[in-house]
């Protein structure tokens, strides 16, 4: 019995070791790319919303077999762009506001109702929905129509 329990603790030992090595793999594959490489909503986004902003950094994301692109301005603001270049995180340094008009007018009216004198610091877009910092700190959950959910803690 005690050879037997021996073998076993040694080999989930070997096999935990196995999957520790292959999950901290680097099958990430960051490459930078230029911004006229980024697909055209991504572009569109950008002039849209960054005109007078210049560009220090874009990174096509490989990560899962998906890419995605993170693109880094010179005022601070950071935007994460799918493979389709729609935008699903746009984050201003802190204490600072993202661009007007990114999340439902609902969405704006609720923060304004509710929360004045605070603007969106980090929005998140996603098929559930709107996840939005405040500069004040707090966070908000939206459903994706803009209808509010809860302050999530």
């Amino acid at each position: 019995m005690k050879y037997a329990l021996k073998h076993f603790a040694a080999i989930a030992v070997v096999m935990l070791s196995a999957a520790f090595v292959w999950n901290c793999s680097d099958d990430d594959k960051d490459v930078p790319v230029d911004v006229a490489a980024l697909p055209a909503n991504a572009k569109a986004f950008i002039s849209a919303h960054y005109t007078d902003v210049s560009v220090v950094s874009a990174i096509r994301d490989r990560d899962d077999g998906r890419d995605e692109y993170e693109v880094r301005f010179s005022n601070g603001h950071e935007v994460t762009f799918d493979a389709a270049g729609e935008w699903t995180d746009v984050d201003a340094p802190a204490g600072q506001t993202v661009p007007d008009g990114l999340v439902p007018e609902s969405v704006a009216l609720y923060i304004a109702t509710n929360y004045s004198g605070s603007g969106i610091n980090d929005v998140s877009r996603s098929a559930t929905g709107y996840s939005v910092e405040l500069t004040n700190g707090v966070d908000l959950e939206f459903d994706p129509l803009g209808n509010f959910l809860r302050v999530d803690r």
